[in-house]
Formats: C-alpha cells, structure tokens, sequence
C-alpha cells in the first residue's frame, strides 16, 4: 500500500497530461481557448482544484497562457524554450526557498534591465497592478494574483524574451507551493506596508533609469519573502514535531 501511494499521480498532474496530449493530438490548437474550470473539470473527471492546479502548471511550462478571459493554447516556440525547465519544476519535491531564491536572481536582473529598456506602457501597467495589490490589502482580500501580476510585469518590462519565459515557468512552480504563504504574507500588515513601498520604488527606479537601485529594491524585497517563508515552514514543522 506504501508503495502504490508512492507511485500515484497527483489529480492536477493526470489533468495536466491529458490537456497536454489533446495539444499534441492537434485537438487543441494555438490560439485556441480552452473550457472554463467547471466544464473542463466534468469532461476529465476531475476536480475545479486540480484543473486550477493543472491550469497553473501548464501555464508555467509555456502550454497555455492564463487570461482575464481564460486559458488559451500558446504558440509551439514558447513552449520549446520552457519546456524542459518546466518539467524540472514540476517535480513534487521542488523546494519552495529554492525558487525563491531563483526568482530573486532572475528578478534582480530583470530589474536592472528594465531599467533601461522599459517603456510607458510598461510603467503604467506595474503601476496598475501596484494599486490592485493595495486596493485587495486594503480589502483584506487575496493580493496573491495582482502581486503575480506584478512581478511577471516587471521580467516582461525588461524585454528579454527568453528571461521572460524563465520567470513564467518558475511562476507556475511558485503558484502551486507558493500561493498559501504569499497570500497570508500579504496579509500581514507590517509586510503590505514594507512590500508597498517597495513596489512603487521600483516603479520609480525604473522611471528614472536607476538599474542599481531598481535591483537592489527587488532584492531587498524577495529577501524579506524569503525569510517570512523559512519562519513559516519552520513553524509549521515544529507543530508537526508536537
């Protein structure tokens, strides 16, 4: 019995294989859009949580790319530059501190690029997203999704298309051992304020083309994640040792 469970598939992995193999089978096409949660659920016999689930994954392997309007199948080429590293991180064993500490360097560098390269419309959607954060903390609602949005805005501003593709990946990794502590995170007074600042810093850093401060801001503030994440995982094994 051991053994089987061992051996399992997680239900977000089968659903995940099967929408992939549809791609592969040319039943889904890019630009295509897929069913919403519910329906895609009854046709695979699955849960809305492991298609959520399985949604994120693929969206971070480069498969499909998740909307306001849904998911929608992405173009072959994408998915040849993140395939590979998408599979990595899609083992169940990734180690969340690991990925935030990827992040930090992608991020860091990313920053400091687009610093230079960044345009309006880039400033102005980080600065959208940066008023739907303190908008949904100021709610005391979920800020998990604007602040995704976010961070993958910034990678984007950099306009380096393979780094971007890098960080979409390691988001779906992130979106799927990440998601509860950055949301409780989030909710944490202290830390909204501290993130705030941090994120209109950067969005100033890059209006005024200061690469080494926009780095050393994103820095700062995924080190401050990073030490939230080891005291809660050290937390929640010290209640499992009792």
């Amino acid at each position: 019995m051991h053994i089987r469970r061992l051996t399992e598939k997680p239900a977000y992995r089968r659903v995940a294989e099967d929408i992939e193999a549809m791609v592969e089978r040319g039943e889904l096409a890019p630009g295509d859009a897929l069913l919403p949660e519910r329906k895609l659920g009854e046709l695979l016999g699955a849960s809305r949580t492991a298609v959520r689930e399985a949604l994120a994954s693929l969206a971070g392997a480069g498969v499909i790319e998740l909307t306001g309007q849904g998911a929608i199948v992405r173009q072959r080429d994408v998915q040849a530059v993140s395939g590979a590293f998408g599979a990595l991180l899609a083992h169940e064993q990734a180690d969340v501190l690991e990925l935030l500490e990827t992040r930090e360097i992608i991020e860091s560098q990313a920053a400091r690029l687009a610093a230079q390269r960044s345009s309006i419309t880039d400033l102005h959607r980080l600065s959208l997203y940066a008023v739907e954060i303190e908008e949904a903390i100021a709610a005391r609602a979920d800020a998990t999704d604007p602040d995704t949005n976010f961070h993958l805005a910034l990678v984007a501003a950099a306009h380096n298309r393979t780094l971007e593709q890098v960080s979409r990946v390691l988001e779906g990794a992130m979106r799927r051992l990440y998601r509860p502590t950055r949301r409780v995170m989030l909710l944490d007074t202290d830390l909204a304020d501290a993130f705030r600042d941090e994120h209109w810093g950067v969005i100033e850093a890059l209006r005024g083309h200061d690469g080494a401060l926009a780095e050393e801001l994103i820095h700062h503030h995924i080190t401050r994640a990073v030490e939230f994440t080891r005291r809660a995982l050290a937390e929640g094994e010290g209640e499992g040792e009792g």
